[in-house]
């Protein structure tokens, strides 16, 4: 039996062996490196940055299984990959490479794309590899012949540039940020790496920093000031009263990386202050776009005398001094829309795809004026499979710090498939797939939302009031159903079917409403015959005004405007129903739009903005999109709300909804 003393010396022995056992490494120390687990990393994550099997890694570490859950910090052992270079010579190809290396076979990738990348001839690869059938698989390590010695040391100029080795998990966009220019001049700098990816220890030409000199400091004309945290040109414009682009032809230099905490920048100054006659005004712009995001955080604190959310301007607040870039992905098809001559500029003008382009491109601009440095790159999918996976063979999605777009399902899949290793965001209007993924951003809220947001809201409001249901045969299950969830008395009012479809008495209406009370009235049906009868009988029966009209759906009953008479009786009867969005566009944006394009935006092109435009917002507030996504509530936009649910292994779903109403004017109100 163990003493007390020997058993706690032996427990501390075992602790210390489990805190270092990842750094005893074999007597092969050189073939093996240590790798730090970064949050939320699993081991396939792992696996791709150092071109190994999985399996490989849960050999050298015996804590490991295939069902391992990695925790940050964790050290572990990664065998390095080596070629038996006598072996492979030994196959004797017909020229003999300078070198050899593994790659480890992605999405999509064939052997005719790994020739193009390595620049090798596929029977060079079939041979090393011994391939049968010149069929590869995803995951599978081939050794690539190497002909060109493409991290071959540049004669370059040590005084502007110097050397850099990629690091796990950098792309172009990443090292080009780091070293303050752009993807162009690092591909200019390094001209191999134009068409293909970066590797892990890969070595690139990059300028140097140099440190400029204090500038002389002009007290008359410049106010200096240094910036501090949370600043943004937005909110120094209003501090100062001048505007956005005031602020950055004064600082050319000094804020083309964008704005930087303890940086010191130009202000102008204001006409009475240098005694001089010029003139600052605050851009139309600026005045239309303020106030156009906001955002209800709740917020709890005993000294305020109310509950209501606290609502703040995310514009305020913005990350300028980031660089942000998107890929954006949609069916534009405009090969096959030129070819059709007939009336191309209809085509384009009623293309629901373009409109929506439209409203991205829109938002990314307005964006761009207030000072976000936005980058964007397009593509065409055609809406075709095969294009979609051309797009992903050729180009690194995983380089952008979101997706917008695909539309059709499968290649929704696709694209979230091949990015879900990479944790990239992909957002997309609707999915209505089975898959999974943990990096899909669905943008438009489902109809169950509505309904939640309509029955919360009937909920909270029925107290002193008789809720009745009005619902023709087809939909019994759904009344009775609905009866149960409200959790207090109904009245079901129930339609009967005719030889001419379905129909309702009057009198069961009336002997069902209350006369003393105000009565809530659901209506549960899709049958136009029946929804004008109980219309019609609602409104004989409105005489004091007592009846307020509930649909649980989006359903336009108000849609036919040639209809006076309908639209005349859903305002009689004060009808409440939910929307994913506002159905009138917001006046300045329609000028601003159509100022821009000649035209009037459309419901899809307001789509198209209201979305780009909260994504970036919601990214450039946080230190990526899924933060941004998570940390910041309701957000409002010009006609679309945002409200986003998160669930680790479906990613997020927006679940935002607006409660509208036809108020007497025959207008839309939003009611909340």
């Amino acid at each position: 039996m163990i003493k007390i003393s020997e058993r706690h010396h032996i427990i501390f022995k075992i602790s210390l062996i489990f805190l270092f056992m990842v750094l005893i490494l074999p007597a092969n120390a050189q073939n093996y490196t240590i790798h730090k687990v970064q949050k939320g990393e699993t081991l396939r994550d792992i696996a791709k940055i150092y071109q190994v099997a999985p399996s490989d890694i849960i050999k050298v570490n015996a804590e490991l299984s295939s069902g391992t859950k990695l925790t940050e910090g964790q050290k572990l052992l990664i065998p390095k990959q080596t070629i038996d270079i006598q072996q492979v010579d030994s196959l004797k190809l017909a020229e003999k490479p300078i070198d050899y290396k593994y790659h480890t076979v992605g999405e999509n990738e064939t052997l005719f794309s790994l020739s193009k990348l390595y620049h090798s001839k596929i029977e060079d690869i079939v041979k090393l590899n011994n391939v049968e059938g010149y069929d590869i698989k995803l995951g599978q390590i081939l050794i690539i012949p190497i002909f060109v010695d493409k991290n071959a040391p540049k004669v370059i100029d040590t005084l502007k540039y110097t050397y850099y080795e990629v690091q796990p998990k950098q792309g172009k966009w990443r090292v080009a940020y780091d070293h303050g220019i752009t993807i162009d001049e690092l591909e200019r700098l390094n001209p191999e790496i134009k068409e293909e990816t970066l590797k892990i220890g890969q070595k690139l030409v990059v300028p140097k920093f140099i440190v400029s000199q204090e500038p002389v400091r002009d007290e008359k004309h410049y106010f200096y000031h240094e910036v501090q945290p949370k600043e943004t040109l937005y909110s120094l414009s209003k501090q100062y009263n001048v505007t956005i682009e005031d602020i950055k032809n004064a600082n050319p230099e000094e804020l083309a990386e964008g704005l930087k905490f303890g940086q010191t920048i130009k202000i102008p100054k204001l006409p009475n202050e240098t005694g001089e006659e010029t003139t600052h005004k605050i851009s139309d712009f600026d005045k239309k776009i303020e106030g156009l995001t906001k955002t209800d955080i709740p917020l709890k604190v005993d000294s305020l005398s109310s509950n209501k959310p606290l609502k703040i301007n995310l514009l305020d607040s913005l990350r300028l001094e980031k660089s942000y870039r998107i890929a954006i992905l949609l069916p534009f098809k405009l090969k096959s829309m030129m070819l059709n001559t007939s009336d191309v500029c209809k085509d384009l003008t009623g293309d629901k795809i373009l409109n929506y382009y439209s409203g991205i491109k829109f938002a990314i601009d307005s964006l761009k004026q207030l000072g976000l440095k936005v980058h964007y790159d397009v593509f065409d999918t055609q809406a075709s499979a095969y294009v979609t996976g051309k797009i992903l063979e050729v180009t690194d999605l995983s380089d952008y710090d979101f997706v917008i777009g695909p539309v059709k399902k499968d290649n929704i899949e696709k694209v979230a498939h091949v990015l879900e290793y990479d944790n990239t965001p992909i957002a997309v209007h609707h999915y209505k797939g089975e898959q999974k993924f943990r990096n899909l951003v669905v943008t438009t809220s489902r109809n169950t939302d509505l309904e939640n947001h309509m029955l919360q809201y009937i909920k909270e409001n029925a107290a002193g009031k008789v809720v009745n249901i009005i619902y023709d045969p087809r939909k019994k299950n759904l009344a009775d159903t609905l009866a149960i969830s409200l959790g207090f008395p109904t009245v079901k009012i129930a339609g009967k079917k005719t030889k001419k479809g379905y129909s309702i008495y009057a009198d069961d209406i009336k002997k069902a409403l209350d006369r003393h009370k105000e009565n809530y009235v659901i209506l549960l049906s899709d049958d136009d015959s029946f929804i004008f009868s109980v219309l019609s009988t609602l409104n004989s029966l409105n005489q004091h005004k007592n009846i307020t009209l509930f649909t649980l759906d989006d359903k336009k009953l108000y849609e036919d405007d040639a209809n006076d008479r309908m639209n005349v009786f859903l305002a009689n009867l004060n009808y409440h129903f939910p929307s994913k969005m506002m159905r009138l566009v917001d006046a300045d944006f329609a000028k601003s739009y159509k100022k821009r394009y000649q035209t009037l935006p459309d419901f899809t092109a307001i789509n198209g903005f209201d979305t780009t435009f909260d994504l970036l917002v919601r990214a450039a507030n946080a230190d990526n999109l899924f933060e941004g996504l998570q940390k910041i509530g309701r957000t409002e936009q010009t006609s679309k709300v945002y409200l986003y649910r998160h669930r680790p292994n479906t990613g997020f779903v927006n679940q935002g909804s607006i409660i509208l109403k036809i108020g007497t004017d025959l207008g839309l109100h939003k009611v909340e």
